[in-house]
C-alpha cells in the first residue's frame, strides 16, 4: 500500500493558486486534464466572487429592558479574513422572539469596520432576541452566511414570551437525530465511521445511546453520545442489509431511526486529523468498484483558505493513503472532495486546521489589585505568529463578573465566528468550547462537528455546471435612493430625467436617467440619520406631466428559529445577579427622582415694543406673514400677491407653476428666491399653489441673505401647521421623501472620578468600560484607561480584533477590585 506525503507550499496571492502534485508511483501524469481544467475554472470563478463575513463583538452576553446593546462590527473578505474594502454599508437588525424586526439600522463601513448600538425600551418584553448583521454581498449568496447572535433580554415587569409560540415543548422521544457516514455514503464491505447528532426541541444536544441492528435484527454495534448529543461509531455494512438505530433517551423513552442506505459499489473517503503536523487521507474502493474502475483516474481537491489543491489519483490499488502537511493550510474549516472519473463529486469530508497562528495579545496593567472607582491603566502589545509587531483594530469590553456571569463555552467570539461557525450549516452549540482549552478531547469533539455539519460556502455541482462567470450582487457602497418614474396614467416612463434635491446646504444637485422600465437609482450617498429629499422628474421632452414612486429596499426576510428556545427567567442562574443589580439601579433612579437627562424649565419671554430679531440659516427674517392673515381668494398665489413687502409673484408661462421673486427696482428681471417648506428646499419651479392656505402657519421672508452658499437673492420660509408636513405637497413630477441615513453610534459613558470625590449615588454599572476602536501602532502598542465601579470582585477584560494582514486575536484578562 503506497503512502505519499504532500507538502502544500505557501501561497501568497490575491485570488487563488492551484497546485498539481503528481508523484509517478501513484498519480497519473496526463489523465483527466480536461476535468482538472474544469475544476480549475470553477475554483477561479468562485475566487473571483467577493465573499464577505461579518462578526459583532458585544459589550456583554445578555441585557435587561432599558439597557443599551453596544457592539463593534468587523467585516472581512473571504477566508483570509482581511478587512473588507468592498461593502460600505452594514445592515444590523434587532429581531424579537416573534421573528419580527424591532429595530433596524445602517452602519457606514470604513475599511470593514463600524460600531453601533440598540437602545432597549423599558417596556421591552423579556425573551430571546437576535441581532443579525449582513451586507448586500452576503444576501446575494446561495446560502447567505449572515452573522446572527442570540441575546437574552430580561424585564422584571413583564411576562416572558416563547421564542416561537406555535411550537410546544416536546418530549425526549421527539428529539431529532441524524446519522452522517464519513464522506457521505455507506459502502458495503468497507468499515466506515458514522457520526450522529441528537437535538432536542430547545435546539440543544441530547445525550443518547443505543445499538445498531441489521435487517435480520442482529445487533452489530453500540453507540453513545460523547459531547452535546454528538458521537460516532464504526460500522461494517454488508451488501443486501439495511440498518436501524434503536435509541435510548435521557428520560427513559426509546425510539428508532433508519441509517442511510448502503451502496453496493463505491469508494469511502476517510480522514484522520489527530496529528498536529499533518492530516491522513485514505481512499478505499470495495471489490465491486475496484473491479469496474481499476486503472481509472479520480480527482481530489483540498480546499483551505481560498486555495484549492488538485490531486489526480489513479486507482491502481483499492486503497490509496496520503498525508497532507497542515503547516501551510489556513486555520479554520478545510474540505477534501473526491471526484469520479466523470467529474461527479462522490465524497466530501470537512476537517479543522488548528495552526496556532492567531495574534498574541499581551496586556499589562499598572497595578495588580484596584480599589472601587480606582483608575485602571492598560497597555496592549500585539504580535503575529512570526513574533513581529501587528498594527490593527481592536475592541475592548470590561464587565463586573460578579454581576455578569459568563459561560465561556457558550460565548460567540471573533475566533468561533470567522474560523468555524460562519463556514458551517446549522447551529454549533457552545462554539467557544473548542477554543478555550485546546486538547485531544476538544479536538476529537471538534471533529464530530466537522462530521455532522456541511460546508456552506459553495456546492460543487452548481459550481461545476456554471460555465460562465457568475453574475454577483454588486457591493453596496453607500445609501441608495431608488424608485420608478411613471406617466400620470401609471405607465413606466422610459428615459425620464430624475433629479435628487437635498434641503441641506452643500449637497450638489444630482441627476440621473431612468431605464426603459422607468427605474432610477441614486447610489453611494453618505448622510447621517433620517434626511429629507425631493425627487423631481421630467419626461424626455422636458415636460413634468409625470409621477414618482419611491421604492426603498426592504429588509431581508427573517428566518424563523428552528427550535423553541425558552426565554430567560428571573431564576436563571446566569442572570440572577444581573437582574438583582438592575432592580437596584431602577430603585436608585426612582428614589433620586432622576432619569438619564434633566427637564428644562419653561422660559417665558415678555412682550417687547421692538420687533425681535429672528435669525435663520438663510439670514435675518425681514417680514413674517401669519397664515391666519392670508386673504381669502382663488389660488394661493393670488392671495399672497402684494401681501409681502418686496416680493411679487409672476408666471413665465400659462399654467399652475408659480414663481417667487424678490422685488428689484434697480435692474430687471427680478432674481428668483429660494422656497423652503418645513426645512425642505423646493426645486426652482416649485408649484406654490400645491399648498393649501389652511395648512400654513407662517411665512418668513428674507430679502438680504447672509448664508455664504446662497445662490439666489433671498428666501421664503414656509412653516406648516402642526399635523401637516411637507410630504403633503403634491405636484406633477415632484415627490418629497424621508430617507434613513447612516446611524451614528452613541458614545459609551465612562465616568471620571477624582481622588477625593464622593457621591451619594452608587455606581452600579455592569459594563465598566466599552471602547469599539483601539488602534495599535506600527510597534503593536496601544493604551487605554478608565475608572472602576463601586462593586468589589473580579472584573473581566475582553479584547478582540484583526490586524492589517487578516490575523485574528482575542484575549480574556481578569483583575481584582478590593
Amino acid at each position: 500500500m503506497p503512502k505519499i506525503t504532500l507538502a502544500i507550499p505557501t501561497v501568497i496571492t490575491v485570488a487563488l493558486t492551484l497546485f498539481f502534485l503528481l508523484p509517478t508511483s501513484v498519480f497519473s501524469q496526463a489523465a483527466h486534464q480536461l476535468l482538472n481544467d474544469k475544476i480549475t475554472g470553477a475554483l477561479l470563478r468562485n475566487a473571483a466572487r467577493p465573499v464577505e463575513k461579518a462578526y459583532l463583538q458585544f459589550d456583554k452576553p445578555y441585557y435587561a429592558a432599558g439597557d443599551t446593546i453596544y457592539f463593534k462590527a468587523y467585516v472581512t473578505l473571504r477566508e483570509r479574513h482581511r478587512l473588507s474594502d468592498q461593502s460600505g454599508v452594514l445592515h444590523v437588525d434587532l429581531i424579537n422572539p416573534y421573528n419580527k424586526i424591532d429595530q433596524s439600522i445602517k452602519l457606514q463601513l470604513v475599511n470593514g469596520l463600524a460600531s453601533g448600538d440598540f437602545s432597549l425600551p423599558d417596556s421591552l418584553p423579556r425573551g430571546r432576541y437576535r441581532v443579525r448583521a449582513y451586507t448586500r454581498l452576503m444576501s446575494g449568496e446561495d446560502e447567505p452566511a449572515f452573522f446572527e447572535c442570540e441575546l437574552p433580554v430580561n424585564n422584571i415587569n413583564t411576562q416572558h414570551i416563547s421564542a416561537n409560540p406555535s411550537i410546544k415543548n416536546g418530549t425526549a422521544a421527539k428529539t431529532d437525530i441524524q446519522f452522517f457516514p464519513e464522506g457521505g455514503t455507506l459502502v458495503s464491505g468497507i468499515i466506515s465511521k458514522v457520526a450522529f447528532k441528537a437535538i432536542g426541541t430547545d435546539g440543544k444536544g441530547v445525550a443518547v445511546s443505543g445499538g445498531i441492528f441489521d435487517s435480520g435484527n442482529n445487533k452489530v454495534c453500540s453507540f453513545s453520545s460523547a459531547h452535546l448529543g454528538m458521537g460516532s461509531f464504526n460500522l461494517l455494512p454488508q451488501e443486501g442489509q439495511s440498518y436501524t438505530a434503536r435509541i435510548k433517551y435521557p428520560d427513559g423513552s426509546k425510539g428508532e431511526a433508519k441509517l442511510p442506505a448502503t451502496a453496493t459499489s463505491g469508494l469511502a473517503l476517510t480522514v484522520n486529523n489527530d496529528a498536529l503536523p499533518q492530516v491522513n487521507i485514505k481512499i478505499e474502493a470495495n471489490q465491486a468498484c475496484f473491479a469496474q474502475n481499476k486503472g481509472k483516474d479520480y480527482t481530489m481537491v483540498v480546499y483551505s483558505g481560498g486555495t484549492g489543491t488538485i490531486i489526480t489519483c489513479r486507482l491502481d490499488t483499492n486503497i490509496i493513503v496520503l498525508d497532507v502537511a497542515k503547516r501551510h493550510l489556513l486555520t479554520g474549516v478545510a474540505t477534501i472532495t473526491l471526484f469520479s472519473p466523470e467529474g461527479e463529486p462522490l465524497s466530501e469530508r470537512l476537517f479543522f486546521v488548528q495552526n496556532y497562528n492567531v495574534l498574541k495579545v499581551d496586556l499589562k496593567t499598572d497595578q495588580t489589585v484596584y480599589s472601587p472607582r480606582g483608575e485602571v491603566k492598560i497597555n496592549l502589545n500585539v504580535k503575529n505568529r512570526a513574533d513581529s509587531a501587528s498594527a490593527g483594530h481592536f475592541s475592548v469590553s470590561v464587565v463586573d463578573e460578579s454581576k455578569v456571569a459568563i459561560d465561556e463555552n457558550d460565548e460567540h467570539t471573533i475566533l468561533t465566528e470567522l474560523l468555524l461557525t460562519s463556514d458551517l450549516k446549522g447551529k454549533v452549540e457552545q462554539p467557544n468550547y473548542y477554543f478555550t482549552n485546546i486538547n485531544d478531547e476538544t479536538n476529537r469533539n471538534l471533529d464530530l462537528v466537522m462530521l455532522t455539519h456541511g460546508y456552506r460556502r459553495f456546492a460543487w455541482k452548481q459550481l461545476l455546471n456554471d460555465s460562465t462567470a457568475r453574475t454577483t450582487v454588486q457591493p453596496e457602497k453607500g445609501i441608495e435612493i431608488a424608485g420608478v418614474a411613471e406617466t400620470m396614467g401609471g405607465r413606466p416612463l422610459s428615459k425620464a430625467v430624475v433629479s435628487l434635491i437635498a434641503p441641506f446646504s452643500g449637497w450638489p444637485l444630482t441627476t440621473g436617467t431612468a431605464d426603459d422600465k422607468g427605474r432610477f437609482r441614486f447610489v453611494d450617498l453618505v448622510f447621517r440619520d433620517t434626511a429629507k429629499f425631493i425627487l423631481q422628474a421630467v419626461n424626455a421632452k422636458g415636460g413634468n406631466n409625470t409621477q414618482l414612486v419611491y421604492a426603498p429596499d426592504g429588509p431581508v426576510p427573517v428566518t424563523p428559529l428552528r427550535y423553541n428556545e425558552t426565554a430567560p427567567t428571573d431564576t436563571a442562574d446566569a442572570m440572577k445577579a444581573y437582574i438583582k443589580n438592575s432592580i437596584k439601579q431602577n430603585e436608585q433612579l426612582f428614589a433620586q427622582g432622576k432619569a438619564t437627562g434633566k427637564m428644562l424649565k419653561e422660559v417665558k419671554i415678555k412682550d417687547r415694543k421692538t420687533r425681535p430679531v429672528v435669525m435663520t440659516d438663510y439670514g435675518i427674517v425681514d417680514y413674517t406673514l401669519k397664515g391666519s392673515d392670508i386673504i381669502p381668494g382663488s389660488s394661493l398665489v393670488n392671495r399672497l400677491d402684494y401681501m409681502i413687502p418686496g416680493v411679487r409673484f409672476e408666471r413665465s408661462n400659462p399654467g399652475d407653476n408659480a414663481f417667487v421673486y424678490k422685488r428689484v427696482t434697480v435692474s430687471y428681471p427680478p432674481v428668483p428666491m429660494r422656497v423652503v417648506v418645513d426645512g425642505i428646499q423646493m426645486e426652482p419651479e416649485f408649484n406654490i399653489n400645491s399648498l393649501s392656505a389652511a395648512t400654513i402657519d407662517k411665512i418668513e421672508v428674507i430679502t438680504n441673505p447672509t448664508s455664504s452658499d446662497m445662490h439666489t437673492e433671498g428666501a421664503m420660509l414656509i412653516t406648516l401647521k402642526y399635523g401637516h408636513t411637507a410630504d403633503e405637497i403634491s405636484s406633477k413630477g415632484i415627490l418629497p421623501i424621508h430617507v434613513p441615513g447612516f446611524y451614528k453610534a452613541r458614545e459609551f459613558y465612562s465616568p471620571k472620578y477624582e481622588a477625593a470625590e464622593t457621591s451619594k449615588l452608587s455606581d452600579l454599572r455592569t459594563t465598566i468600560y466599552w471602547n469599539p476602536e483601539i488602534v495599535t501602532n506600527g510597534d503593536g502598542n496601544a493604551s487605554l484607561n478608565y475608572f472602576n465601579a463601586d462593586a468589589k470582585g473580579t472584573y473581566r477584560v475582553t479584547i478582540e480584533g484583526i490586524d492589517n494582514k487578516g490575523n485574528l486575536g482575542r484575549l480574556v484578562y481578569r483583575y481584582q477590585v478590593q
